[in-house]
């Protein structure tokens, strides 16, 4: 039963959420925040444009909160000690402030031929990357005739390092390395019964940041990230600069999409804090609002049924990615399994593959040989079997056909009685003029004999019957007359034979 952890942590708390997959369902076992405990030390001098900020952005007064990486670890493998878990795979999201991102473009390309042109032409336009750096992007045009736009981000090798060794320290494995709003995004438009063709902007509290993502296509095409100076849901200075942050948003959309607008508005959450908020950003910024709940539709742990963490908004791209992963789904970014230009088939591998295909060929071909050799050896056997019964039968057949010689010799000589009836009944004079009242057949002396008895009406009719009754195959004999009253209408009864003459004596 496949089971993953999702993990993002920022310099104050860190969220998790487990889940397994029964059958095609998502069910999500655990979600919940650990609040994370350190040290502090004076601010750090402004970063170099293009760098990537770590688990060290928060401030406090005049310090900055250090939660060291291995410190993050431990206090991640407490809460999941806590709850019977360990060695879990583990997908791990980062937010916008962690990388560098660009959108870049090309002429018209294959999606094979991409990745290497995203590289070159990232390490000319990007401010810190090197040749060293993860590097994966998103494409934003699927046509490989038009030109080609892509969504690049790339993160430093340093901040790979820190994050392979805080869940190190955690004791789970890393699997996927994504980005925070990619997650978010991909669970909100498995949601949507609609194409997605519209151009949505979603709108993720995370702690002190706001993720500010806009989709169309269900394709992420526009990210930022907003650091807020509080939580919008309660204090409305935060709500102000929130909704500053969303115009601004809305505004460089525009510009990128040469006039196109962002026609409604997202807000991850759920509760009455949500839908205020929501209703606000509505009625200021003219767009319609809702309020997305990311764990409605999801099936639930026994532990979550009883309730759902403080801030359900904030898990958002953690069950995403859980989502995506347990659906072997594609991952919008992954800094750890990146496109790549495929590789070309190793000839080693063809080689051995050749090899095999002539060993499976030779052993094909001896097992052809064996099964063949036994089927003829068989088929052998069966015809020779054969053989003997046909001899056998042969002889019963030389008998056979002599005693049927013998009776189609003696036949030779009967009339065909069938023949005899109709040749006799063609030439007997209407029924109005006779009629026959005895009829027999029989063979006598090596001939046919038919003998009649019967009425007439006249003599006349008798002499016409007479005439007929002769031909060189009949002979007219002893015929007989006498008068009758037994049958008003005939007058004569008569009695005669009609010979038929062998074939041998006409």
């Amino acid at each position: 039963m496949p089971r993953f952890l999702a993990l993002e942590w920022s310099d104050s708390e860190a969220r998790l959420a487990v889940a397994s997959l029964h059958g095609e369902g998502v069910i999500v076992e655990h979600a919940f925040s650990v609040e994370l405990t350190g040290g502090v030390r004076p601010p750090p001098p402004p970063p170099v444009p293009g760098a990537t900020a770590g688990v060290e952005a928060s401030q406090s007064g005049e310090f900055i909160v250090v939660v060291p990486p291995a410190a993050v670890g431990k206090q991640v493998a407490d809460a999941l000690s806590a709850r019977g878990i360990r060695r879990i795979d583990t997908l791990v999201a980062i937010g916008r402030a962690s990388i560098e991102l660009r959108q870049l473009t090309f002429p018209p390309a294959p999606d094979d031929e991409l990745p290497e042109m995203v590289r070159f032409q990232a390490l000319r336009e990007f401010n810190a990357l090197q040749e060293d750096w993860p590097l994966d992007f998103i494409p934003l045009d699927e046509n490989p005739a038009e030109p080609r736009n892509v969504l690049a981000a790339a993160i430093a090798p340093e901040l790979v390092e820190q994050i392979q060794g805080t869940c190190q320290a955690a004791g789970v494995r890393l699997r996927r390395l994504t980005l925070r709003p990619c997650g978010a995004a991909s669970l909100f438009c498995r949601r949507q019964a609609d194409g997605g063709s519209r151009a949505r902007l979603l709108v993720d509290l995370v702690a002190d940041d706001a993720d500010l993502t806009v989709m169309i296509d269900r394709k992420v095409i526009f990210l930022r990230t907003a650091r807020l100076p509080g939580d919008p849901l309660v204090d409305d200075t935060s709500a102000q600069a929130l909704l500053g942050e969303i115009r601004r948003t809305m505004a460089a959309v525009h510009n990128q999409l040469g006039g196109r607008r962002v026609e409604s508005i997202v807000l991850c959450g759920s509760g009455p804090q949500h839908a205020t908020l929501g209703q606000m950003v509505a009625d200021r910024l003219d767009t319609p609002a809702e309020v997305f709940d990311p764990f409605e539709g999801l099936e639930l742990g026994e532990g979550l049924q009883q309730g759902l963490p403080e801030h359900p908004g904030r898990f958002t791209p953690l069950l995403g990615m859980l989502v995506d992963e347990l659906h072997q789904a594609h991952h919008a970014i992954d800094f750890l399994h990146p496109r790549q230009k495929p590789k070309p088939p190793s000839p080693v591998k063809q080689y051995v593959l050749a090899a095999l295909g002539v060993v499976a060929l030779v052993a094909l071909l001896f097992v052809y040989r064996t099964i063949r050799i036994e089927q003829l050896t068989s088929e052998a056997a069966q015809l020779a079997a054969d053989v003997k019964k046909a001899e056998a039968k042969a002889g019963e057949t030389i008998s056979d056909q002599k005693a049927a010689a013998d009776i189609l010799a003696w036949q030779a000589g009967d009339p065909v009685w069938l023949d005899e009836i109709r040749w006799l009944s063609e030439r007997l004079p209407p029924a109005q003029e006779a009629m026959l009242t005895q009829f027999q057949a029989s063979i006598t002396a090596k001939r046919g004999e038919m003998r009649l008895e019967g009425l007439a009406r006249s003599v006349d009719t008798l002499k016409a019957a007479e005439e007929k009754l002769r031909d060189p195959k009949h002979r007219l004999l002893g015929k007989e007359t006498a008068e009758n009253s037994s049958r008003k209408g005939y007058s004569l009864r008569f009695n005669s034979s009609v010979y038929i003459v062998p074939e041998t004596q006409r």
